[in-house]
């Protein structure tokens, strides 16, 4: 059985700002559901996973111990503390270190939502011994008048597959590019004459490493995150001097090697060589995506709340009924979800949201792309579209929201009309918390 390593420690969590101040991005909810959930139920479908170690530092522990707990499957799920700050590559170091990955491991970030059969991708990376096997997700095609601008690339890479689509060959992100211009070595083009560059594939954060790899980590201690140092250093090294690598001998893990892949796999491992390898998965194919923005966020929310991604399901719809003398269930579209002990005013209207469990809206409320997480107290006549409440926040009567974030306990004055902000906790000389604007 393989096992998993899931980045729950929030390094990328700064680009959910506010919604991470006090919780930890795997355990925001979408769909009602905590993060990890789903990648948990990823693994889980898989049935060729075992351990999952879910990484996290000591200010998020109790938090994710709490998520944990819930869940109900066959998957032994262990909680190892990183220190602050860690890095991706930095854990790996860390886990190697405890003994706590002895085979081929995957590695998945903390914010990934994908029903893409991890089977295959296994499957893949035994079949040609690959050093890594990386998920990349085509893209959507852009209309032929809409043209890519140069700001457009930010946070894109340019990855260089070959004609089967099954080989990585290159790997660099466009803002290590000049001017969108790259370089392409002369025996790689001799080995591929046909590769392919694109910029359509995103990718959502899920590798399958050889457990050798490990050793790279050993010789390159500067290396911190494995998505920008260590699988670029990897596709590179394919077509380089291959001589300083800490490739497996045949005397070194035959045993391993052949319990984790076929003949085929083990001779290419045993012979040194770097090959690294992916799954395309197209544009209009399984649902993968990562929550790592708040635009990415509400867009999964929306998703899994209208049952666009077709394999994962929202929490389940409590069966106790929307508060007597609040509510009417016609109020709640069929594309929301609806946590526990939620009450609702009438003439209030609920369209393509999320309500977390415990929640309070008033009458005559109108919430339309919203996610409102446990807790949150909304007053009458409130009207909020494309907005996410943390937990705790409340927002009084005949405010207006739209395109606004607020932070966890805080609370937006009554008729107060906001726009595009993040409202923070901030404390007034009463002692109150209340809504601090800062700009998106």
């Amino acid at each position: 059985m393989l096992t998993a390593v899931v980045l729950a420690n929030g390094n990328d969590g700064d680009n959910l700002y506010p919604l991470t101040e006090d919780m930890p991005l795997a355990a925001l909810p979408v769909g009602n559901r905590p993060l990890l959930s789903y990648q948990l139920e990823m693994l889980q479908r898989a049935g060729s996973f075992g351990e999952v170690l879910v990484v996290t530092n000591d200010r998020h522990l109790s938090r994710l111990e709490a998520v944990v707990s819930e869940y109900r499957g066959p998957l032994r799920i262990e909680l190892v503390v990183v220190e602050e700050g860690a890095g991706s590559a930095d854990a790996l170091r860390t886990l190697r270190g405890r003994g706590r990955l002895a085979g081929d491991f995957a590695l998945i970030s903390g914010d990934t939502i994908s029903d893409v059969p991890f089977q295959k991708i296994a499957a893949m990376h035994q079949l040609h011994g690959a050093s890594v096997t990386v998920l990349l997700k085509q893209q959507p095609p852009r209309p032929a008048a809409d043209k890519k601008k140069a700001r457009d690339l930010d946070g894109t890479d340019f990855v260089g597959i070959d004609e089967s689509r099954q080989r990585l060959l290159y790997l660099e992100s466009a803002a290590d590019c000049d001017g969108g211009v790259i370089t392409v070595s002369e025996s790689m083009l001799r080995a591929h004459p046909h590769l392919e560059v694109h910029s359509d594939l995103a990718d959502p954060h899920v590798y399958l490493f050889a457990h050798w790899v490990l050793e790279v980590l050993d010789h390159k201690p500067h290396f911190s995150s494995a998505k920008f140092e260590l699988l670029p250093y990897l596709v590179r090294k394919q077509f380089l001097d291959q001589a300083n690598l800490p490739l497996p001998q045949a005397e070194a893990q035959p045993q391993q090697a052949t319990a984790m892949s076929s003949a085929a796999a083990t001779a290419a491992r045993l012979a040194g060589a770097v090959r690294c390898c992916c799954y395309v998965v197209p544009h209009d194919g399984h649902y993968c995506m990562r929550a790592c923005s708040i635009a990415a966020y509400m867009q999964a929310n929306l998703d899994i709340c209208k049952g666009g991604a077709a394999t994962f399901d929202k929490a389940a719809e409590p069966t106790e009924p929307l508060r007597e003398g609040n509510f009417a269930a016609s109020n709640i579209d069929q594309q929301s979800a609806r946590g526990g002990s939620v009450e609702l005013g009438p003439r209030s209207q609920v369209k393509k949201s999320a309500v977390g469990p415990h929640c309070r809206l008033g009458a005559g409320v109108r919430l339309t792309n919203c996610v409102l997480m446990e807790g949150v107290v909304v007053h009458d006549k409130v009207h909020m579209s494309n907005c996410i409440l943390c937990r705790g926040a409340e927002v009084h009567e005949g405010a207006t929201l739209k395109d606004v974030q607020v932070g966890s306990n805080v609370s937006v004055e009554a008729g107060a009309n906001v726009k595009s902000e993040a409202l923070t906790a901030e404390v007034d000389a009463e002692g109150s918390v209340v809504g601090s604007a800062e700009e998106d």
